[in-house]
């Protein structure tokens, strides 16, 4: 196992919260709820970020929506993801998410799925820089915590984020992430990090990098080149000690399948509790096949797996199909 010097270890101020490590969890849809929040803090995340969440939804009492904005002890230091295309609404669902505990607040600027960007939220605010330094301004008005935005390289085909980054700093936005992919590429492709050293060079607040940070070397390659912090993404779907290999400094190695239980078993458990039973198993068909995937499951426990009433159904037969 290859050990390399670590920096992410080492704590920075993200305007006037401390973060006591480089390692941000990143928001993902349908993923970042609670019990996944707190799974990774308890792997090492420094700061934790819910899914984004409808600033429409926020304002018009929308009940499913206001529970994404319940936050546990647990999860503090945390930021609230929003999302949306109006300055008002965005003001007011701001003001809500840190009356609820919010520790920072995020607006996405970033998402490219096709539902998100035809309301004109999400990357399609890149491509109107007027508008989205409205959205910005009126955010950083509305409450005390720190703003932060998550940008794409760009709506279209150009490279805009270093140009529209200038004009969210000078909007009072307390930090920058970007995934250096284009709105069209969605996550094909490589993730361009020559874009975030260039943003962070220009920058005059803390950058965090995300997009395809699956070991230490990248990770320190990018602090190396001025990135304040690393998000961890898809590399954390089904492999949550990707956080505790990074801040040792390791490359990431396959747990053995007994530990790989008892962590599901875990997450199960907290999922449960945070979202009910019926609707647990519906996402821990998703989840099952994440954990799973270095194991290389047959066609035969798949499917099972997709029947599975519970964990100590699921637990029985991954346990009768992959060596302990």
């Amino acid at each position: 196992m290859t050990h390399t010097t670590s920096h992410i270890n080492e704590p920075f101020n993200l305007g006037v919260l401390f973060l006591p490590n480089r390692l941000v969890q990143a928001p993902m849809a349908g993923i970042s709820g609670r019990a996944f929040r707190l799974q990774a803090r308890r792997f090492g995340a420094g700061l934790l970020t819910t899914e984004m969440i409808s600033s429409h939804g926020v304002c018009y009492r929308n009940q499913r929506t206001r529970s994404m904005l319940a936050l546990t002890e647990g999860e503090h230091p945390v930021a609230v993801q929003l999302f949306g295309a109006q300055p008002e609404a965005m003001a007011e669902a701001a003001r809500l998410a840190e009356a609820s505990g919010a520790d920072i607040i995020d607006i996405n600027m970033g998402c490219p799925v096709r539902k998100v960007v035809k309301t004109g939220a999400g990357v399609a605010l890149m491509a109107d820089e007027a508008l989205a330094v409205r959205i910005a301004a009126a955010v950083v008005n509305a409450v005390r915590a720190p703003v932060t935005v998550k940008l794409r390289s760009g709506a279209g085909r150009a490279v805009t984020a270093l140009s529209l980054a200038g004009k969210l700093q000078t909007a009072g936005v307390a930090a920058l992430c970007i995934h250096p992919r284009l709105g069209g590429q969605g996550y094909k492709g490589r993730a361009d990090h020559a874009i975030s050293a260039a943003l962070a060079a220009a920058a005059s607040v803390p950058v965090i990098a995300s997009g395809d940070i699956d070991g230490p070397q990248a990770a320190e390659a990018l602090l190396a080149e001025g990135c304040a912090a690393v998000m961890i993404g898809r590399a954390s779907q089904g492999n949550p000690w990707i956080y505790r290999d990074l801040l040792d400094g390791v490359a990431p190695w396959r747990r053995p399948i007994d530990e790989v239980l008892a962590e599901l078993e875990r997450f199960y458990r907290d999922l449960v509790e945070e979202t009910g039973r019926e609707r647990a198993l519906r996402q821990m068909r998703k989840f099952y096949g994440w954990y799973l995937k270095p194991f290389k499951p047959d066609a035969e426990l798949r499917d099972g797996l997709k029947r599975a009433d519970g964990f100590e159904e699921a637990s029985a037969l991954i346990g009768r199909s992959i060596a302990t």
